[in-house]
């Protein structure tokens, strides 16, 4: 079976949905420590019956989707191109045309036989971004797909760009802040957008196009309890009237790699959905206190060094 050093992972943005590589496409591995979860298909198949057996006569398809899944150790914001839109520098504001790309996978087996796949009319409907103390961070996507063709140039020895183990973003470069407080003694967050798109379809099995979908930013954190700041915020600063208000408050993450490079993730209108105390009776462990948070926007901001 393959293994480890058999297979290759790469994107390349997408001149329209479904169009795959552009005539000159750059085809870039998202990120190190790639790990593909899933790279699947259905065809929706309906079965056929006759009145007078028990058995099925046949199936017919119906709608293709095919769905991808990979993980990989943050690098650098390449892969901003395939969740945020204008360039990967924002969340889009009004609905727009999704951004979708074209991807390579492939296997090489052992008896060096290439098995390619080529998804296109790729679209990213859910990321993550993953911190955890003592690991490096992590992104998560999950798309969707419209097409599969067979006749996708595959990408020539050597260009797919890849980062450099120097590159990665780990645990001891990151810092938190929540309204304007740091957070030095963070345990885990989870960035998250959910919805950010989804297909539009006509009369064909295929997707029309693809679209922004009904986007839900959230944050998750789980730090030491040292202060009292963010359990007032999930509880002294509710708005106690008839019509109660949940305050809001901004926050930020950035993450630093060996390079110098930075990535900050600015968190607009953070408000406390779940607040918890753990650990609260443990002679061995610290209090720690997990929050959930709804978020209105995240942006994205990439400086090189």
């Amino acid at each position: 079976m393959p293994g480890a050093g058999s297979a290759e992972v790469a994107f390349t943005p997408e001149p329209e949905f479904g169009a795959g590589p552009g005539a000159d496409p750059t085809w870039i591995q998202p990120g190190i420590d790639v790990a593909v979860s899933d790279l699947s298909v259905q065809q929706a198949l309906e079965r056929s019956r006759h009145p007078d057996s028990p058995l099925p006569a046949g199936s017919r398809p119906r709608d293709f989707e095919g769905g991808i899944g990979l993980e990989f150790t943050l690098t650098d914001a390449n892969w901003h191109d395939l969740v945020f839109a204008n360039g990967g520098t924002a969340l889009p504001t009004s609905t727009t045309t999704a951004p979708s790309s074209a991807w390579y996978f492939a296997t090489t087996l052992p008896d060096g036989t290439v098995e390619p796949r080529t998804p296109t009319g790729t679209i990213i409907t859910d990321a993550e971004v993953v911190y955890e103390r003592a690991s490096d961070i992590r992104v998560s996507l999950t798309g969707i797909y419209g097409f599969e063709p067979d006749d996708v140039t595959a990408p020539a020895d050597g260009a797919i760009q890849q980062p450099s183990d120097e590159d990665a973003f780990s645990y001891h470069g990151a810092t938190f802040s929540v309204d304007g407080l740091n957070q030095p003694l963070m345990q885990s967050t989870t960035i998250s957008l959910a919805g950010l798109s989804r297909f539009r379809r006509g009369q064909g099995r295929h997707p029309y196009d693809a679209v922004t979908g009904a986007i839900e930013p959230a944050f998750s954190t789980d730090a030491i309890f040292t202060e009292r700041d963010q359990l007032a915020a999930a509880v002294d600063d509710v708005d106690m009237s008839d019509y109660e208000q949940i305050g809001k408050v901004p926050g930020s993450v950035t993450f630093e790699n060996g390079q110098g490079d930075t990535i900050e993730y600015a968190l607009s209108d953070l408000q406390p959905t779940s607040y918890n105390w753990s650990n609260l009776v443990a002679a061995d462990t610290s209090l720690s206190e997990p929050i959930d948070w709804h978020v209105t926007d995240i942006t994205p901001t990439v400086t090189t060094a």
